[in-house]
C-alpha cells in the first residue's frame, strides 16, 4: 500500500510530499520533506498506522531541501538511506549545501528547512543507474534522471514510479510544470529523462509536488516536455534581449501565471505553484544554463 504524506511545511497543504510505500522489511519512504516538517511527517505516520522508526529505507530522489532536508532524522532512527553518487558527499558533510542554500533563502532558511544535519555514513548507501534494491517483498530500480539536477534519482516498483522533480510539479488538477532551479538546470538532458521515464510504460506516477499525479502518465509528460521547451525559450529570448535577471523576474512570474491560469489553474492553484517552486528561482537558472549555451542560444 502507498501512503502519500503531506509535510504541510509553512502550514500549506497539498505542497511537498512524503510518499510511504508498505513492505514486508517496514516502510520505504521516497523523498523525507524538510527536516521542520518532520513532526508533521511523523503524525502523517501516526495516522496510517505507523512510527518514524517503522520507516527503514528512505530512497532519496536528489539533495534539495525540500527534498532530502529530514533525511538524517529517520537515518537517526535507523534508516538506510539511498542517494545517488553525486549526492552522497554532501549528505555526509552538508556544509556546502548549506552554503548554497543560504545564498537563494537567506534569513528564510532555518523557518523554511530547518536544522540540516548529516546523514551517518553507516546509513549511507551509493546507488548507481539501474541498480536494483530488494526491500522485503518488493524490487525497486533506481534510474538515472538528470536534467533539474545532475544527481536525481527515479525510482521504479511494481507498476508504480516515483518521479521526482523530474516528472514536475502537479498540484490538484492543474498542469505539470517543469522546476527549473539552479545551479544545474539541463534542457537536453531533462528531456532525455522524460524520454526514459515514457519507456517504463507504469501506470502510477507519484510526485514529490504532489501525490499521484492525475490523468494519464504519458499526456502528462507531453504537457511537461511543451513546457520545458516553450519556457526555456521564452526566457533565452527574453535574456537574449538585454533584460537584466531582476528586471526578468517579475515578467517571468506573469507569464508562468498566465500560462497556468491558462492550463485551467485557479487563482488559489497558482499562488500555490509559487509555493512549491518559487518562479524567480527559474530565471536564474535559465540565466545560467543559457550562458553555458551561447552557440545554442545565438543559433536558435
Amino acid at each position: 500500500m502507498v501512503h502519500v504524506l503531506d509535510t504541510r511545511q509553512l502550514g500549506r497543504p497539498g505542497i511537498i510530499a512524503a510518499t510511504a510505500v508498505e513492505t514486508s522489511d517496514g516502510l520505504i519512504l521516497f523523498d523525507t520533506g524538510p527536516e521542520s516538517t518532520f513532526t508533521n511527517v511523523a503524525d502523517g505516520l501516526r495516522k496510517v498506522g505507523f512510527e518514524p522508526d517503522d520507516v527503514r529505507h528512505v530512497f532519496l530522489s536528489h539533495i534539495h531541501l525540500d527534498h532530502a532536508g529530514a533525511a538524517w532524522r529517520f537515518a537517526e532512527l535507523g534508516a538506510t538511506t539511498y542517494v545517488h553518487p553525486r549526492g552522497a558527499p554532501h549528505l555526509l558533510d552538508p556544509r556546502k549545501l548549506i552554503e548554497s542554500a543560504k545564498r537563494i533563502f537567506g534569513d528564510e532558511m532555518d523557518k523554511l528547512w530547518g536544522r540540516i544535519a548529516p546523514v551517518p555514513a553507516e546509513r549511507l548507501r551509493v546507488i548507481e543507474d539501474g541498480e536494483i534494491i530488494r526491500v522485503g517483498n518488493l524490487e525497486v530500480r533506481a534510474i538515472a534522471t538528470p536534467g533539474h539536477a545532475s544527481h536525481h534519482h527515479v525510482y521504479v516498483w511494481d507498476d508504480s514510479v516515483f518521479g521526482g522533480d523530474i516528472a514536475g510539479v502537479q498540484l490538484g488538477g492543474a498542469p505539470p510544470v517543469p522546476p527549473f532551479v539552479p545551479p544545474e538546470l539541463d534542457i537536453e538532458s531533462w528531456l532525455e529523462s522524460i524520454a526514459k521515464l515514457r519507456e517504463l510504460q507504469v501506470t502510477k506516477l507519484y510526485l514529490p509536488h504532489f501525490g499521484l499525479a492525475r490523468g494519464r502518465i504519458e499526456e502528462h509528460l507531453d504537457i511537461l516536455s511543451e513546457r520545458i521547451r516553450r519556457w526555456s525559450e521564452w526566457l533565452r529570448d527574453r535574456l537574449r534581449e538585454g533584460i537584466e535577471v531582476e528586471q526578468l523576474k517579475p515578467l517571468f512570474a506573469e507569464y508562468e501565471a498566465a500560462d497556468l491560469r491558462a492550463g485551467g489553474a485557479s487563482t488559489e492553484q497558482v499562488a500555490d505553484y509559487e509555493a512549491a517552486d518559487p518562479s524567480y528561482m527559474a530565471v536564474t537558472a535559465a540565466a545560467r544554463y543559457w550562458r553555458n549555451h551561447q552557440s545554442d542560444a545565438k543559433s536558435s
